[in-house]
């Protein structure tokens, strides 16, 4: 327990530097310490619910989260995330480890590619929201974020992952918000959605609280420290390194599904 302890603290300091929840490295170690699929998913969003307040609190004190997003784009995860949970139990365990392959194998993808951030022209035609945040401008596209949002919060609520592999992407690429600013963002949102998973998960009967105290004190630790060191880290050297790790974690889910 003492080496899982460790890991999971490495695991938070790193992803809350990223605005990830960092159940894609959760749910792998919890299964490799022998947990079923819907145990180690339920335990992972416990777990993330601690370290994400914990890194909000710091992101929010340094002005970095963009609350419109949150408004506007957090109840349709919400509702993904609160009927993934409540339906986890009915996917088996294979076919969760195959989607949680390919979820990691386009999360890698994208951790390899960096936006642009540029002001923004305003657009126009209705269903987009204003909003700046670091110097940039840029708009909330409602048509594609509500039911993206959405699907994020269901997935991710499925495979006991903070859905910032999906959250992320949407604002950086989508929405064109500053990398900074989708990081803490996102952190904001996994508090939101990972709480309505493990309510779904809980109604399910598929959670070890003894486990989530145990595990929720290393990655409060993590998530302090690496909301901390987030401003001074080289975000492409990490992005890439957790690229190739990602792509090492899907290849190995791939491998479990089909043994």
């Amino acid at each position: 327990m003492a080496v899982t302890f460790i890991l999971f603290f490495c695991v938070a300091v790193i992803f809350s530097m990223l605005g990830l929840g960092g159940g894609v490295f959760y749910v792998p170690l919890l299964l490799q310490i022998g947990l079923p699929f819907h145990e180690a998913a339920a335990v992972s969003v416990c777990i993330m619910i601690i370290m994400s307040v914990t890194a909000t609190a710091v992101y929010n004190s340094n002005k970095l989260i963009d609350w419109k997003i949150v408004i506007f784009m957090g109840p349709c995860a919400i509702i993904g995330a609160l009927i993934g949970g409540l339906n986890s139990v009915i996917f088996s365990e294979t076919i969760l480890e195959i989607l949680f392959g390919i979820m990691m194998l386009i999360s890698a993808l994208l951790m390899l590619k960096t936006p642009k951030e540029i002001n923004q022209p305003k657009p126009k035609k209705i269903g987009f929201i204003e909003s700046k945040m670091t110097g940039i401008t840029y708009f909330i596209n409602l048509w594609l974020g509500v039911p993206l949002f959405f699907l994020a919060g269901f997935i991710a609520s499925l495979l006991g992952i903070g859905g910032g592999f999906a959250k992320v992407p949407i604002m950086t690429f989508i929405f064109r918000v500053p990398s900074k600013v989708a990081v803490a963002t996102s952190s904001a949102l996994i508090v939101l959605t990972a709480s309505a998973a493990a309510a779904g998960h809980f109604a399910a009967g598929n959670l070890n609280l003894k486990l989530v105290a145990v595990l929720g004190a290393a990655v409060f630790a993590g998530g302090y420290l690496g909301s901390h060191i987030s401003a001074k880290a080289d975000k492409k050297f990490i992005n890439a390194a957790l690229a190739i790790i990602m792509f090492a974690v899907s290849a190995w889910m791939f491998y479990r599904a089909y043994i």
